[in-house]
């Protein structure tokens, strides 16, 4: 290495450590484009990557039943002296997703801000793990997902401790291509703290994967908010995908049986069980083989082996869990088509030219489709009928991926970091 190389540390912030392996495509498929773009500009440099969890979860991962047992091993400095203020913590989260009025849930949610604050498992422990993650990095980047949420999953906290971090310290903070999961209403408490951490004089920019006008109204007028595309578009070329290989199988991929109820949608294990037993026998009528997949979250798993109880079918119909990303990729890889409740197991499929159709439970993906060309191929709930998905599967087979759209999103997706590359060059050393 001579004198004048630079070199720039990029801390890569998202759900990196999630059990929902779909979560990886994106932060992988962003480590590609940036360095693609940095070598670009600045041949030689040479670039470290530091993934920072949102949720402050460790490096390394145990597969532990138990959740509260889970958290105390995987999560940086989880205590177990904490486990009071954990209980009423999650009962009144509990309490709140079951309100109805506005001024309840705001109220409830002001409460559990002031037990994240001063509890001994959120606040300090959050803000130890990032002061130990950030130290010594030059940029800071939040890689994407469905980052509008505070009522289910709650990220609001996290993103408002790496502002402050990026603050003190001089850093800038980037957000990419992010989108929302939930509900954002101006009304909400946590819509509060969500605002603060955008709109830190540290965040530098932000672009949007769906729902711009949410993303652009919690950005506020700091920031001019493109509609582009989320970096996982990017995934042949990340992973580096060879997709002459032989398909087969049409791949199911399955949801956890509460996944609606906990954005308020009365839709369980049972109606999701006779759902996908329901596709799976009309695949079988019409002479397709095929098998369950899971993108590696446990309660997925859980409810497919009730739909093979369902089926009177052997494990072998059920892929075994993924824990590592490479498997998932080769996994969906494997298949002609897709039926599939998660969207990045669907971006993962037209990146590699498998035709897929989702099983809409948020507006997200009806939003994702339609932004690619292909709204038809999004399930509203009032059509999670097997025969009309099934016919939706075999159109969407027939027609296969259009590669002009496929190009127009991998622009898109280049065109949010291109934005901030020259912000990163600035910041190496």
């Amino acid at each position: 290495m001579t004198g004048d190389t630079k070199t720039v540390k990029i801390a890569m912030c998202g759900l990196v450590k999630s059990e929902n392996l779909g979560e990886m495509f994106i932060a992988r498929s962003l480590e590609h484009l940036i360095a693609d773009g940095l070598q670009k500009a600045e041949p030689g440099i040479e670039i470290e990557y530091v993934e920072v969890d949102l949720l402050g979860r460790n490096d390394t991962i145990y597969e532990i039943p138990d959740a509260r047992e889970r958290r105390l091993r995987n999560y940086y400095r989880y205590s177990e002296k904490g486990r009071l203020t954990e209980k009423v913590f999650l009962d009144l989260q509990r309490r709140g997703r079951k309100a109805k009025s506005k001024a309840t849930q705001n109220l409830i949610s002001r409460a559990r801000h002031l037990i994240w604050r001063f509890g001994r498992n959120y606040r300090k422990r959050l803000a130890s793990y990032f002061d130990m993650k950030l130290d010594g990095v030059d940029y800071i980047v939040i890689d994407g997902a469905g980052l509008l949420e505070y009522s289910y999953n709650e990220y609001h906290w996290s993103l408002l401790l790496i502002s402050e971090y990026a603050e003190r310290h001089g850093l800038e903070v980037v957000y990419n291509a992010i989108g929302r999961a939930g509900a954002f209403d101006e009304r909400d408490f946590g819509s509060t703290i969500l605002k603060r951490a955008i709109r830190s004089s540290a965040v530098t920019y932000v672009s949007a994967r769906d729902n711009v006008t949410e993303v652009q109204a919690c950005a506020g007028p700091g920031h001019k908010v493109k509609l582009l595309a989320d970096s996982a578009f990017w995934m042949k070329e990340a992973y580096g995908i060879d997709t002459s290989v032989e398909r087969k199988k049409i791949g199911i991929g399955l949801i956890r049986g509460n996944s609606l109820q906990g954005y308020g949608v009365e839709f369980g294990s049972k109606e999701w069980t006779a759902l996908f037993a329901g596709i799976a026998t009309v695949l079988r009528e019409r002479g397709y083989d095929f098998e369950f997949f899971t993108n590696g979250l446990p309660g997925d798993v859980t409810l497919g082996k009730r739909v093979l109880k369902k089926l009177r079918l052997p494990d072998s119909y059920l892929v075994e869990r993924p824990v590592d990303d490479e498997v998932l990729v080769d996994t969906i890889n494997g298949y002609e088509a897709i039926i599939t409740c998660r969207m990045h197991s669907s971006i993962a499929a037209f990146t590699m030219g498998v035709p897929s159709v989702i099983l809409s439970w948020n507006d997200k993906v009806e939003k994702l489709m339609e932004i690619i060309g292909y709204p038809e191929r999004a399930i509203k709930q009032k059509d999670f009928s097997p025969e009309f998905i099934v016919d939706a599967m075999e159109r969407a087979k027939a027609e296969g991926i259009d590669d002009v759209r496929l190009t127009a999103m991998k622009d898109k997706a280049k065109e949010s970091v291109d934005d901030y590359l020259p912000r990163i060059l600035r910041a190496s050393k």
